[in-house]
């Protein structure tokens, strides 16, 4: 079984530096390649990226991009698997542990996704990350567990021939697509929450917008995709 890690990434060289030597390990055991899905990068990410061995798919069109056409845009040349969806600051708890469970999943062919608990880094959290995220990660077993497919953007493990299938990530939407790709796969297999897996992201957005804002952009945006296949923010927001 081979694996593709897809990263989108835009100015982000100081999240790159942290978690792509995480990826040596498991470079030993598994055949794993590492794609940046990059937004023109001007901080250095690209160069870096490169001399880690990474490939890069750089953005050429001028317009503004969504998410999903950035990890659209680095799919269409991995050659993995599994593709391995993670956010630019993304840290595995246990990297080596990550891939063989992988792995072991995947051997039933009726999988065709899967995603895991998704926390802020341990040395930054707060007692409001703790019960919020906790809510979170049980919301989203909750819902693999019916059948209905959900996943944070931070961590989705997605079968390549069941990626292919679905047609990718709606490039369309600014917000949600993480979601809308979770759900549609869920109509053509079996979308697991793996309990023993952890990654952790750093808190940025929650720091800035504070967790009532996040999570009421997420209801106002989750819910029209989920019932009328659109959006209610039109706009992509990036938060430094």
């Amino acid at each position: 079984m081979t694996f593709s890690v897809i990263i989108p990434a835009k100015n982000e060289l100081k999240n790159l530096q942290k978690v792509l030597p995480q990826f040596r390990e498991p470079a030993k055991r598994f055949k794993l390649e590492i794609i940046i899905g990059d937004g023109a990068s001007t901080d250095g990410s690209i160069e870096y990226a490169r001399s880690f061995g990474a490939a890069v798919e750089v953005k050429t069109k001028k317009e503004r991009e969504t998410i999903g056409e950035g990890r659209n845009r680095g799919a269409a040349v991995a050659t993995g698997d599994i593709l391995v969806f993670l956010d630019a600051g993304v840290v595995l708890e246990k990297p080596l542990v990550f891939f063989e469970t992988i792995a072991k999943r995947f051997q039933d062919t009726t999988v065709v996704a899967a995603t895991a608990n998704v926390d802020i880094y341990p040395e930054e959290r707060n007692w409001q990350d703790a019960i919020v995220h906790a809510g979170v990660n049980s919301l989203i077993r909750f819902m693999n567990a019916i059948g209905q497919g959900a996943g944070k953007g931070e961590c989705q493990i997605i079968r390549h021939s069941a990626f292919k299938k679905r047609g990718g990530y709606n490039e369309k939407l600014v917000a949600a697509e993480d979601n809308d790709m979770f759900r549609r796969l869920a109509k053509i297999g079996k979308v697991v929450f793996l309990k023993e897996l952890h990654v952790f992201d750093d808190p940025r957005r929650y720091r800035t917008l504070g967790y009532s804002r996040v999570i009421s952009n997420w209801l106002l945006n989750q819910c029209p995709v989920m019932f009328f296949k659109r959006l209610y923010d039109k706009e992509w927001k990036r938060v430094d």
